[in-house]
């Protein structure tokens, strides 16, 4: 990801004006218009997969969304298109925007190599300020391997990793479970990344 010249500081409705006529979507990061990185097959396969398998498996009451619908995060001043995610309830939308919600109980990134260090650090302590959020999961796009990281009650988060074709991964927000073999559908990977 790349930010446009900082000629400027940007408002958050400038940059959402400015979003609204894009040819190519950004993020907003405190002032800043931050040009989104290109995605591979792999990266757009397995963001397909997981919400495609999740829609089809949670309640009626909650939805799975992928990157046409940004999440406001209040704290950090940021405006950020997550690969998954899933709202339960009704959306709570950022100044009855229909675009940009405030109140996703799971999100899901497909790592790759240029945004696995924000992924990980920027993007999940923004995300941890989320007060509905109570699920970020980090999907590897060169192995078979999901990093789950749900909210307890005391408001820290557990980590637990998944690992290998054979195993499934429960969702326990949203009372769902993938097998990893269903996140990897037709992706191919080195034997030894199995």
């Amino acid at each position: 990801m790349t930010a446009l010249p900082k000629k400027k500081k940007y408002a958050p409705e400038e940059y959402l004006a400015l979003e609204e006529q894009a040819e190519y979507r950004s993020e907003y990061e405190n002032g800043a218009i931050v040009a989104m990185a290109g995605g591979s097959l792999n990266h757009a396969q397995i963001t397909s997969n997981v919400n495609r398998f999740i829609g089809n498996k949670v309640t009626q009451n909650c939805r799975s969304l992928t990157t046409d619908v940004k999440v406001r995060v209040e704290n950090y001043r940021k405006f950020y298109y997550p690969d998954v995610l899933v709202i339960c309830g009704e959306p709570k939308f950022y100044q009855k925007r229909n675009d940009t919600v405030t109140n996703p109980i799971l999100i899901v990134e497909v790592l790759s190599d240029s945004t696995e260090a924000k992924d990980r650090g920027e993007k999940f302590a923004a995300y941890q300020t989320l007060e509905f959020l109570q699920e970020y999961i980090l999907v590897s796009q060169d192995k078979a391997k999901i990093e789950q990281f749900t909210r307890q009650n005391d408001g820290s988060w557990k980590y637990q990793a998944t690992i290998g074709l054979k195993s499934a991964v429960k969702f326990t927000s949203i009372e769902v479970e993938l097998t990893l073999d269903e996140i990897y559908q037709r992706i191919e990977f080195n034997q030894e990344n199995l």
